[in-house]
This record gives structure tokens, sequence and C-alpha cells, in this order.
């Protein structure tokens, strides 16, 4: 009964911590940079637009192929962030906001780049700055954006402090497992004491079994919530300041060229440089994800204990018996 209730407390535990992790990994995390790489991606295209026609090459190629490839990225990341998204029926009202301001905003821009090469120059950069407006207003696109940034980071968070990920969780199968090898042990000198038999290797066996079984669940638990912890606390923030960066840089160089100041054009939007930045953060959450065989090992070695605590007793009452 004790090895019945070992196995299926470790196997609660196991993937109550699992399901957080795998939530976090295939959902929460993939969420959060979408969301952030459409923020990036339309700071960036605000950026491009403003270098364009302030350089004079809108009258030539418009707001440019950096700003129509930023849009190409921003809708992407938003078609990504739908197909995952789990915010339910406020989630989706406020994703088909962001989108259909997108929407908006690409028109103001193409309105923009219409007058400006019609001559109309200062009802072009007229244009350019209600465009810039949705975006950064107050209650504007970006902000929309940031706001499910924050609600999918919030998501990852509550998993990553979930009851599953914690340290105190691992203490239910170690006591349970304790128990269980308290109660064996006690069974053996009981035995060698009735018997006269110093070792009963059944019941021996099945104690060791147990000790490793006990050593293996701890580990592994312990793995994946420091792996989880580690994902979370170092690799998220890392990858996070690579696109605070990038926001920040266009943001900034945005705003300057708007006031018809130069901007430094260096920075912004590097999808290549957050990719590589997301590999250790994908790396550790698949380590969190590992449980080197136990859900597999877990119910055979518990399924082994029972069987030789079982045979321990049954050898000793047939010679009893005889």
């Amino acid at each position: 009964m004790l090895a019945l209730l070992f196995w299926l407390v470790a196997t609660i535990v196991s993937v109550g911590g699992q399901g957080a992790v795998t939530t976090a990994r295939e959902r929460g995390v993939p969420a959060y940079v979408s969301a952030r790489a459409a923020r990036a991606a339309l700071s960036d295209a605000d950026r491009a637009a403003w270098q364009s026609f302030r350089s004079g090459a809108a009258k030539l190629i418009g707001p440019g192929q950096r700003f129509r490839d930023d849009l190409t990225t921003a809708g992407q990341s938003l078609a990504s962030m739908a197909a995952i998204d789990r915010g339910g029926a406020t989630g989706r009202d406020l994703l088909r906001a962001v989108n259909a301001q997108v929407v908006t905003y690409q028109g103001l821009v193409e309105q923009a780049d219409a007058t400006y090469r019609q001559g109309m120059e200062e009802l072009g950069f007229a244009y350019l700055s209600y465009a810039s407006d949705l975006l950064h207003g107050d209650g504007g696109l970006l902000a929309r954006i940031d706001e499910i940034a924050r609600r999918d980071r919030q998501a990852i968070e509550e998993r990553r402090h979930s009851a599953w990920t914690g340290t105190g969780v691992v203490i239910a199968p170690i006591a349970v497992g304790v128990v269980l090898m308290a109660a064996l042990g006690y069974a053996q000198v009981s035995m060698a004491r009735r018997f006269r038999r110093v070792l009963n290797v059944p019941l021996l066996t099945a104690c060791v079994v147990l000790s490793v079984l006990v050593i293996w669940t701890t580990v592994t638990l312990v793995q994946t919530q420091r792996a989880f912890a580690h994902a979370y606390d170092k690799e998220l923030s890392a990858l996070d300041r690579v696109w605070q960066t990038q926001i920040a840089m266009a943001d900034s160089g945005a705003g300057a060229l708007r006031a018809g100041r130069s901007a430094d054009l260096t920075g912004g939007l590097n999808v290549a440089a957050a990719d590589r930045a997301r590999r250790p953060l994908t790396a550790r959450l698949a380590d969190a994800g590992d449980t080197d065989g136990l859900t597999v090992g877990l119910p055979l070695l518990t399924l082994a204990v029972a069987g030789l605590a079982a045979m321990g007793f049954v050898l000793r009452l047939r010679e009893y018996r005889g």
C-alpha cells in the first residue's frame, strides 16, 4: 500500500511540474516572444518611415523596404500570437483591436506616401505624424501590444511560481519514500528476531531499489525546478533585454527624426540577434522538461519494490509453516 502511495504522490508531483514547464515552453514563452517581436518591428517601422521621408528617399521608394519588412515581421508575430493565445474573449478582443490598428497605421503611412509624392510634402508629414501618434499615443497600438506582453509574462511567472514548481512539493514523495523505507527496515528487523535469520534478501533488495528510486525522483524533480527557475530568471530576462534595447533605439530614432533632428540608425529590429538570445532559453526549458526516463522508471521500480517486499514476506511464511 505504501509503495502504491509513493508511486501516486511522485507521479502527481512530476506530472504537475512537467505540466507547468510544458505550458510555459509551448504557449507562454512563444506568445511573449511574439508580442515583443511585434513591438520591436512596429517601432522600427516607424523609424524607417521617418528616415525615408526626412531623407527625401520617399519620393522614389516610399517608406522603404525596411518599413515593409518590419510590417511583415509584425504581421507574422501577431498571427503567431493569435494562434496560441489563451486570453479568452478579452484576449481575442485585444488582438483584434491591435490588428485593426496595424491596418489603420499602414493606411496612414500609405496616405502620407501618396501625398508626399504628389508634392504636398507638409500634408505627407502630417499623415505620417498621425500614423506615429496611432503607435505611440496613450492607449495606442504599442501600448496595447505592451499590455499583451505583460499578460503573457505574467502567465509565465505564474507557472514559474506555481505550487508544482516549488521546493516544498518535493518533500511529499521524499516523506512517503522515507516512511516506506522505515517500514521495510522494521519488517527486516522483526523477521530477523522472529525467524532467527539475520538477512531477508528480497526485503534488503527492496530497500536498495527504493533508495535508488527516492534519490532518482528527488534529483529529477529538483533538476526540473532549478532549470525552470534559471530559464525564467536568467535566460528570459536576457532575451527581454535584447528586445528592450532594440525597441528603445528604434523609438529614440523615430522621435528624433520626427522632431527634425538627426538620428542614430544603428540598432533597431534585429531578429537574428533575438533568435541567438532565445536559444539558451529554449535549451534550458528543454532541460526542465527532461525527466531522464523517470516517467517509465517510476512505475516499474515501484512495482519491483512491492514485488520484492511481498516475496520477502512469503518466503519467511513458507519457512515458518514448513
